[in-house]
């Protein structure tokens, strides 16, 4: 800034913390007056040389005084890094498009990632991104070997960064390739909840209880838990449940079924979400499953079980009654039919092997 010679009043010039005004005797006075911190007077015009160096010692007396917000500045990224590729993914135009609740999945899993530390005590999140090869990519999964689902997001979000690397041109090969995910329940990553494990339930939760409105909502909806917290009595209209999901965006009018409407009739406060935290609001996605999740423990089903598995479970319960692969999507609201082949297929399995040992039978 160009500094005007003493004496010169100069009206254009505005600074902060600066407030002027005109004494009895007609004098215009000056002051640095920072919120909760005391008056200084301030000496000649604004932008003057004196005024000018006296307004730069204020400044630098109250950076002096906050310390705290100097040294909590976020730590250098080192480039080439996980930590620099996880960036450059947050603020990618493909990250960008993701739905809210995709892209705070992915973000937790990446910088969970990040912050874990290897048997040396070393995070992951500074290492180089071009120095991790098969060998590494395969030791990173089996440290989550025990729990295949945790060992399985290790190997998605190990895909996705490289992915991003080759993208950003940091490293030309993927290491990742031809590893497969471990199996988990039927091989889809979730437990698939079978009719005596939804008895074992509702037998230990009865029609009142919370954890059984929580079961019924998630398998006479099909749908996903981030989906299933923001129902609400709102959303009944006309002997439907009206849901757009979080994911996907998708309207969907799914018939509320008559195990269901009871379940529903139970509840009698008039509350903006049926399910509501211990604090009286609706569950976010996570805190939910968790919840869930201690409450399949509670009623005696082993680890595994969740929230996801029901989902699962209503589209197997969908295509053993006979429904084809689109009635079945138009419940679900998956996008894909191969997401929801498999369960068509597993039905139809069935009803052939029952009809030829009744056959072989006869």
């Amino acid at each position: 800034m160009a500094l005007k010679p003493e004496g010169e009043p100069v009206s254009t010039i505005k600074l902060k913390y600066i407030k002027s005004y005109t004494d009895r005797l007609g004098v215009r006075r000056h002051y640095f007056n920072k919120l909760g911190e005391p008056k200084t007077a301030l000496p000649g015009l604004p932008g003057s040389r004196s005024f000018m160096a006296a307004y730069q010692a204020c400044l630098d007396a109250l950076e002096a005084k906050q310390p705290r917000k100097a040294s909590a500045r976020a730590p250098k990224i080192i480039p080439g890094s996980v930590d620099d590729v996880a960036l450059r993914y947050y603020a990618s135009a493909e990250f960008k498009t993701l739905a809210p609740i995709t892209q705070a999945t992915y973000r937790n899993e990446i910088d969970k990632f990040r912050r874990e530390k290897d048997k040396n005590g070393n995070p992951h999140g500074p290492k180089a991104i071009a120095m991790l090869d098969r060998r590494g990519v395969k030791a990173l999964i089996s440290e989550k070997a025990e729990t295949p689902g945790a060992a399985n997001k290790r190997m998605r979000t190990l895909k996705l960064l490289i992915k991003v690397a080759i993208d950003e041109e940091l490293r030309t090969d993927n290491p990742t390739i031809g590893i497969r995910p471990l199996k988990v329940g039927d091989g889809e990553g979730f437990l698939v909840w079978e009719e005596h494990h939804i008895e074992q339930f509702e037998h230990h939760w009865p029609v009142g209880s919370k954890p059984r409105l929580a079961l019924a909502l998630l398998l006479f909806t099909a749908q996903r838990r981030s989906d299933v917290v923001r129902m609400g009595r709102q959303h009944i209209r006309d002997g439907m449940m009206a849901v757009r999901q979080q994911k996907t965006g998708a309207y969907l009018d799914i018939p509320i079924h008559d195990d269901l409407a009871p379940v529903l009739d139970a509840v009698t406060v008039d509350i903006p979400a049926f399910l509501l935290s211990e604090h009286n609001k609706p569950f976010q996605p996570t805190s939910f499953g968790n919840w869930f999740g201690d409450r399949c423990r509670d009623a005696g089903l082993p680890k595994g079980f969740n929230a996801h598995g029901l989902r699962k479970a209503a589209c197997r319960r969908l295509a053993e009654s006979g429904c084809s692969t689109r009635e079945i999507m138009a419940v679900s609201g998956h996008k894909t039919i191969e997401e929801v082949e498999r369960y068509t297929r597993s039905a139809d399995q069935r009803k052939l092997a029952m009809a030829a040992m009744a056959r072989l039978k006869r």
